[in-house]
């Protein structure tokens, strides 16, 4: 069985490469995260699952594992590995507003939904991972940003490459090279972590 670990860094070439660190900090937007709590924490569409169940929705998935199997990772059990998101395919003026000052849209057609809620329970860790792009066409001309909604909290990391975030305040927008650049996030505090992604094609 294959995994997409090491599936993406040789497709990408990235196995004869040191792990790549490329994002950039693009700035705080006005963020009402005390609003968006209250509008989006009860949503009936939130979906919660372990990594592999996550991913075993999509069939071009279903033959990998979420990580190689080796000595270590044996005793690894996807119930520890959770992952918590919301697909916001409804009008929510904030979030659209946050797409369109991005500079970004989605092509006619494209059925990928361009903004997520990830919420990050207490205890819950997204397992290191790139990102793949495999329906779509040109996947190196789409854009990636993550937003953190609420402020940093003890016990939250964000990890990119070689670096460990943490600090941000709620609105801080990072762009993100997500195939590149491995990415993951653990929650070992007391508190939720909300963070916006936002994805599509850059208005040339």
């Amino acid at each position: 069985m294959s995994n997409r670990w090491d599936d993406a860094r040789s497709q990408r070439g990235l196995d004869k490469l040191p792990i790549q660190t490329v994002y950039e900090y693009v700035g705080r937007f006005d963020v009402d995260f005390d609003q968006i709590y209250a509008d989006f924490k009860d949503h009936k569409d939130f979906a919660r699952a372990d990594w592999n169940t996550w991913n075993s929705v999509d069939q071009d998935r279903q033959a990998q594992t979420p990580f190689p199997v080796n000595e270590s990772t044996k005793y690894v059990s996807t119930d520890q590995v959770h992952f918590s998101e919301l697909r916001v395919r409804e009008p929510y003026e904030a979030f659209e507003k946050i797409f369109k000052d991005l500079g970004l849209y989605l092509p006619e057609g494209e059925t990928y939904v361009p903004i997520k809620i990830h919420r990050q329970m207490p205890g819950d860790m997204l397992w290191m991972h790139y990102d793949f792009y495999d329906h779509r066409e040109s996947p190196e001309t789409w854009k990636k940003y993550l937003i953190f909604l609420n402020d940093w909290a003890p016990g939250q990391v964000s990890l990119w490459g070689e670096d460990a975030i943490v600090g941000w305040k709620s609105g801080d927008c990072y762009d993100i090279d997500a195939l590149v650049t491995p990415h993951s996030a653990v929650n070992c505090g007391p508190e939720e972590r909300w963070a916006l992604q936002i994805s599509g094609k850059k208005i040339t």
